[in-house]
């Protein structure tokens, strides 16, 4: 069996790992990344790192939960999203909440929405996943700095 050049590299201190994908970074299109920036995530603790992997197991539990509840009644899954939106407890809704409820319903259905999130966040989410944090708020920077 050959070596591989991960059986050096998972041998070498932390300082030189940082280095060691520096130097694979930049084969990637010239791409430049500092040593500090691999340092720093090298040296996070294990803790650190767990707490995202265990944030996004979450997310994912309540997504197929809600996906789940989506599909078994998009009419009253809109309404409880509704409900969380506007503050108003199911257990104690008045008759001008509910009729509100169910016209509100209704008027999502015939414009035929594909979001129940405004579409102000879901441009957002989009922007920030398409080009990152740093440029999306630079961005923003600069529109506000026109205005």
């Amino acid at each position: 069996m050959t070596k591989q050049f991960y059986d050096d590299f998972s041998k070498l201190p932390i300082a030189k790992m940082a280095q060691s994908i520096a130097d694979m970074t930049y084969l990637f299109n010239e791409t430049k990344v500092p040593t500090s920036h691999y340092k720093a995530q090298l040296s996070k603790g294990f803790e650190e790192m767990v707490e995202a992997s265990f944030s996004v197991s979450l997310v994912n539990t309540i997504f197929n939960t809600l996906q789940a509840l989506q599909k078994e009644s998009p009419k009253l899954f809109y309404q409880a999203m509704l409900c969380l939106d506007t503050k108003v407890k199911p257990s104690s809704i008045t008759p001008s909440q509910y009729q509100a409820m169910e016209f509100t319903w209704s008027q999502f259905e015939l414009n035929k929405k594909k979001n129940i999130l405004d579409k102000d966040f879901i441009q957002m989410f989009n922007q920030v996943e398409e080009n990152g944090l740093t440029y999306y708020t630079q961005n923003q920077q600069e529109i506000n700095d026109n205005e």
